[in-house]
C-alpha cells in the first residue's frame, strides 16, 4: 500500500475512534472534528466522514444495548425500586409523562425508525436521548444500527462536503 493509502486508512480508523468517543460523551463534538480534519490534506473528507459515522453508530449501539441489558443488573433494579418509593413532585411527574410519551413514540413500529433516522441525520431530537429510549423498546438492534449508520454517515459527509466547498484551504 502506498503512503497515501496508509494515511487514508489511519484517518479512517482514527475517525472511527473519535466517533465512538463523541457518541458516548456528548461534550466531544463530531462535527467539529470533521471540519477540523479538512485543514489537512492527508485524508479525503469522505474517509473521515465515513469513519466518524461508523464510530458514532458503534457508540450509539453501546448506549442502546446498555439500556437494554442494564435493566437486568441488580443495582439498577434496586435503584428503580427506590425511585418508585419516593414521592413524586409536579416537575418529576411532568418529566415522567414526557418521557413516557417519547418512549411510546419511539417504541411504535410506525414512528420508531423514522424518529431514529431524523435524529441521526438532523440531530433533533438528540440522537443520544433517542438511542437511550430505543434501547428501552422492542426495536431490533440491526434496524437501529442500519438507520443510525445511514443517517450519521450522510450527516458527516454533508458536513465534510459543505466545508470542502466553503473555503479554499479546505481542499
Amino acid at each position: 500500500m502506498e503512503a497515501y493509502g496508509w494515511a487514508e486508512l489511519i484517518a479512517l480508523l482514527t475517525s472511527v475512534g473519535y466517533g465512538v468517543a463523541s457518541a458516548i460523551v456528548p461534550l466531544i463534538n463530531a462535527e467539529a472534528y470533521v471540519i477540523a480534519s479538512q485543514m489537512s490534506e492527508v485524508a479525503s473528507p469522505v474517509f473521515v466522514a465515513v469513519g466518524v459515522g461508523i464510530g458514532q453508530t458503534i457508540g450509539k449501539l453501546l448506549l442502546f444495548l446498555g439500556v437494554r441489558r442494564g435493566r437486568e443488573f441488580p443495582f439498577v433494579r434496586h435503584r428503580r425500586a427506590e425511585l418508585r418509593a419516593q414521592p413524586v413532585g409536579p416537575a418529576r411527574a411532568r418529566f415522567r409523562a414526557v418521557m413516557a410519551r417519547l418512549l411510546k413514540l419511539v417504541g411504535q413500529k410506525r414512528w420508531g425508525l423514522p424518529i431514529v433516522g431524523v435524529a441521526a441525520l438532523v440531530g433533533l431530537p438528540p440522537l443520544y436521548a433517542v438511542a437511550l429510549l430505543a434501547g428501552a423498546t422492542r426495536m431490533r438492534p440491526l434496524w437501529f444500527v442500519l438507520v443510525v449508520l445511514l443517517g450519521r454517515t450522510a450527516r458527516f459527509v454533508l458536513v465534510a462536503a459543505g466545508m470542502h466547498g466553503v473555503h479554499p484551504w479546505a481542499h
